[in-house]
């Protein structure tokens, strides 16, 4: 009877993470890689979702993509900019090295494909070798592109080691990476580099050292300043809410709209990283 009863537990506990996949999970990553054209203007194409938000810049020296997604979505991504590059050439920005941005990476091997500066040996580990890329901005760089300049800013550590934002500046538009993402729980992992107090640190200085119209998240729909001053207000109620656990069921239903991902991404999830120091 003993087996029997193990037996059965073990049945029914395929059956409830099968139900977790089926009715949970799959629709998170379902709706993850879904991809959607938005024509910012005629030079700028933006591919949001199928991995982070990325970029396709036409400028009068070269085609710029920013963030070279996952999968099949960085598959019709490198097609679209072969098209629109012709002639011209290539360049890859990515925001950080997480590999629904970096694993597009493989199909602009002969070109130029930026990074922050993270240890080497730390993106031999992270990202494979093919996906490498193979140029580092440690502080900041200005890419003079004829009809459009491009601000590549290493803003250190704070959802990674090193993130990365790509300001336009003609345009006034910020590709902020995971760094800002629009009403989304943000994926914290220690190993990653996450840091919740620097992050904070980091959203400060984006608000003030840059002139925005809009920003293209690393995760979510496009909009404007508000979705620096959102995501900085979300770490500031969750560091109250591990503060005051009073304060953390009034805190945690305030962001009860935002996508998140059940043991992953969340906002218990961001308290309970805040706690662990």
């Amino acid at each position: 009877m003993k087996l029997r009863n193990i037996f059965l537990v073990i049945v029914v506990l395929i059956i409830v993470a099968i139900a977790a996949v089926v009715y949970i999970i799959y629709p998170q990553y379902k709706s993850f890689m879904h991809e959607e054209t938005v024509i910012y203007d005629k030079d700028l194409t933006l591919i949001m979702g199928g991995g982070g938000n990325s970029g396709v810049l036409v400028t009068d020296s070269a085609i710029v993509v920013i963030d070279s997604k996952m999968s099949r979505p960085a598959q019709n991504l490198n097609k679209l900019a072969r098209e629109k590059a012709g002639s011209k050439p290539i360049i890859v920005i990515n925001t950080h090295y997480h590999g629904d941005h970096v694993n597009g990476n493989q199909f602009y091997k002969r070109h130029k494909i930026y990074i922050g500066a993270y240890n080497k040996d730390f993106l031999a580990k992270n990202i494979n070798s093919e996906n490498q890329p193979n140029t580092f901005v440690k502080d900041s760089l200005l890419l003079n592109m004829g009809n459009e300049s491009l601000l590549l800013v290493n803003l250190g550590q704070a959802h990674t080691y090193d993130d990365m934002v790509v300001y336009l500046v003609k345009r006034k538009v910020l590709f902020s990476g995971d760094l800002v993402q629009n009403k989304i729980n943000p994926f914290l992992k220690k190993e990653s580099g996450a840091n919740v107090d620097k992050w904070i640190q980091v959203l400060d200085r984006i608000m003030k050292g840059f002139e925005m119209v809009t920003i293209i998240p690393g995760h979510g729909k496009i909009g404007g300043k508000e979705l620096v001053t959102t995501m900085y207000q979300y770490f500031t109620d969750m560091k109250s809410a591990a503060d005051d656990a009073q304060k953390e069921p009034a805190l945690v239903a305030k962001y009860a709209t935002w996508q998140k991902m059940p043991g992953i991404s969340s906002p218990e999830n961001t308290i309970k990283f805040i706690k662990v120091k």
